[in-house]
Formats: C-alpha cells, structure tokens, sequence
C-alpha cells in the first residue's frame, strides 16, 4: 500500500493534495507545525466511516491575518520531532495487516504542544457535508 506524506505550508496546497489522495484511493499522513506546536494524522477519505483532511478543516484558505512560520518561525526541534512522527505515522500504514505496527489510527490526530510540553489526540470524524470525500 503507498502513501502520501505531506508537509506543505498552506491550506490551498494541503486541500488540493488531501482531494487527490480521497479521489485516487490513496491514504494521506498530514504533518503541520507551527511555532511550539505540530499536529501529525493519517486519513482515508476514500475508505467507508473514515474522514479525510478536509473534513478536518473544511474548506479552509489562507487569509493574509494567517499565521505564517516564515512570519512567526518555528522551533527547530519541534520540525524533527513532528516529521519523525509523520514517518512513522506513514509507516504504519504500509504496515497495516502485516505487523504489529501497523494501525494507522485513522482520523486519530496528534497534536503536539512544544512548550507545555505535552500530547493529546483528538479524533476527527467524517463530516457527512464534506465535499472532498462525500460522493456527489
């Protein structure tokens, strides 16, 4: 099974890639930073009950007041951190069924608080008004 990694630094780009992994079958590992904080989950939009990305921030855009890591800078430790977890994140999806490992937690996302420091998982369900994974 592939999988698609992505890290890409606007909600245009993240919804484009999120609407192609749902269309072509594919399941998507989103990492996202920002400053002290990450948030790391795998989706599968294109599998029955699961949510995709979109469902998770609807259809977002990237106003000009967004908070930019070029503006605000991110912690260097925090992009090791939150793309060593979207490795294994992705891992666990080639290795669903075969191993251990592999459960990708579907909808299950990660959120990282650098400065606390602490994790909490919040579970993102499908939004049956979505139109990134939600047949028309």
């Amino acid at each position: 099974m592939g999988v698609v990694v992505d890290g890409c630094d606007n909600f245009a780009t993240r919804l484009v890639v999120s609407d192609t992994c749902t269309a072509i079958g594919t399941p998507l590992t989103s990492a996202a930073l920002g400053r002290f904080q990450g948030q790391v989950a795998n989706f599968a939009g294109h599998l029955p009950g699961q949510a995709c990305y979109r469902c998770w921030v609807g259809d977002a855009f990237d106003a000009e007041d967004c908070d930019t890591c070029a503006a605000d800078g991110v912690l260097g430790a925090m992009v090791g951190m939150v793309g060593a977890f979207a490795a294994m994140s992705a891992i666990r999806v080639i290795l669903q069924g075969k191993a251990a490992l592999g459960d990708p937690q579907w909808g299950q996302l990660q959120l990282f608080d650098g400065l606390a420091p602490s994790m909490r998982t919040i579970r993102v369900p499908k939004d049956p008004e979505c139109r990134g994974c939600n047949p028309a």
